[in-house]
């Protein structure tokens, strides 16, 4: 069993950990409120997940029709070339519009750990645009992710198994009686619930035929089964034998132990910041089916457990470039750039929504660094700090004539959370003292601390 955070280690810096990691980190403000909570209530208050449509409506267009226009062979070459040609303005207009919306939603929910939940779930069950080549079936797919993110594991995979743009992704749309496609039961077995090396090639096979059947509807853009597609007869599964259908071979690959195995590595990895050991993880998967693999309830012993607090995981985990982007205007107290500088950011940083590198979804940890990734950090920080009529209010951060000493402690608690190494706390103090206090001298300190190893740890 995972051991509780005592009362007296429940300190402003925990508060900080908590929401840097469980959401999106936040301003001195948001923090102290946060730990004026309590503990147990500010898990609590992090991981409730009330409806918030009205604040963040979806985008409001539909399925793209057209791809299936351009496969009438009657059609003259350039009427499917204009066709394909306005086809594409619009994905990438809707799928701009997807991205702003969720990103913002993300920025601004008064219910970030779900939002930081379905960005982990993204990463899991990764489908890319690349393919799937539609933004709605994208969208839809958000909206699944954020109905069962902090939902039992069965239900949300039965969820996945019939979500069009996962149908897509891995060709499940072609699968049928006689010839099923292996590519999404490979892969729902190896990358999404139960890890490589716990299921036969046998079950593969035989997983495939339980999934036939699985299409999408091109009008709507919704699940729709096909029977007549579907392969009803006997199947041996993990050495069970029945005519199991797709949501009962879920049941079968869900209750193997080594599911709630594989995932509490995956999630103690996103949110701790390093893989856990392996007791680490026997006790962890134990209390995953304690919840009966609802995520959410996981999730609330994990962020109550004194082990989830250890000092080996604070300030240790590489900020994603998501993460970094929002928590950067966080403790900055300025609202998100325009949409060019978001594409952009997350463009060169290396994490795109909607189009993860591949079905494994993002490496994260230090593949998130790189000497040219480090470069731009430093300068798209220094954008966000000097920003025109969006730059933060500097006498906020560091009001003009604070003593060196507290201003060094007000830089400390607003952007690491914790004092200044001996080193950097020398470098602010001869900063200061060299240059004076005027707005732009502070707009380059604080540009300097974003620009320092200690400012891409969270």
């Amino acid at each position: 069993m995972l051991s509780s955070l005592p009362p007296s280690e429940w300190t402003p810096d925990a508060a900080a950990h908590l929401l840097n990691r469980a959401a999106f980190g936040g301003s001195p403000d948001e923090i102290h409120a946060l730990y004026a909570k309590g503990h147990r209530a500010a898990v609590q208050n992090l991981l409730q997940g009330g409806e918030e449509e009205d604040l963040f409506p979806a985008p409001e267009f539909g399925p793209m029709t057209s791809l299936g226009k351009m496969r009438d062979k009657s059609m003259r070459p350039e009427d499917r070339a204009a066709l394909k040609k306005e086809a594409n303005r619009q994905a990438r207009k809707h799928l701009e519009e997807a991205r702003m919306w969720w990103i913002h939603r993300m920025a601004s929910t008064p219910f970030p750990a779900r939002e930081k939940c379905v960005l982990f779930w993204h990463g899991h069950w990764a489908t890319s645009i690349q393919k799937v080549r539609d933004p709605f079936l994208l969208l839809q797919q958000n909206q699944t992710l954020r109905a069962n993110a902090l939902g039992p594991f069965d239900l949300f995979t039965k969820g996945m198994s019939k979500d069009p743009a996962m149908i897509r992704y891995l060709d499940l749309n072609n699968s049928s009686a006689g010839k099923p496609n292996e590519n999404f039961a490979r892969e729902i077995m190896e990358l999404f619930t139960l890890g490589e090396g716990q299921y036969s090639e046998r079950d593969i096979q035989e997983v495939a035929r339980a999934f036939t059947g699985y299409r999408i509807n091109p009008k709507t853009g919704a699940f729709v089964f096909s029977s007549k597609n579907h392969d009803s007869g006997t199947k041996d599964i993990f050495g069970k034998t029945g005519a199991f259908d797709g949501d009962q071979t879920v049941d079968l690959i869900v209750s193997k132990p080594q599911c709630a195995e594989f995932l509490t590595a995956k999630i103690w990895n996103f949110y701790a910041g390093e893989n856990p050991s392996r007791d680490l993880n026997q006790v962890l998967a134990s209390e995953y089916r304690a919840s009966n693999l609802k995520t959410g309830d996981f999730l609330e012993r994990i962020f109550l457990s004194r082990e989830f607090y250890a000092s080996k995981y604070r300030r240790r985990q590489i900020k994603g470039p998501v993460q970094w982007l929002i928590q950067t205007c966080k403790v900055l107290e300025r609202p998100m750039p325009d949409p060019n500088m978001i594409n952009s950011t997350l463009q060169q940083l290396g994490q795109v929504l909607f189009a993860p590198p591949n079905v494994k979804g993002w490496d994260g940890g230090r593949a998130w660094i790189s000497s040219s990734t480090l470069l731009l950090r430093y300068n798209l920080a220094g954008a966000l700090v000097r920003g025109g009529s969006s730059a933060p209010d500097i006498e906020k951060i560091l009001p003009r004539g604070t003593p060196h000493d507290k201003a060094c402690e007000l830089l400390s608690a607003r952007f690491f959370q914790a004092p200044m190494s001996p080193t950097l706390r020398t470098k602010t103090m001869d900063f200061l003292k060299a240059n004076g206090e005027s707005p732009s001298v502070r707009r380059d300190l604080v540009h300097l601390l974003l620009s320092t190893p200690e400012f891409q740890l969270t």
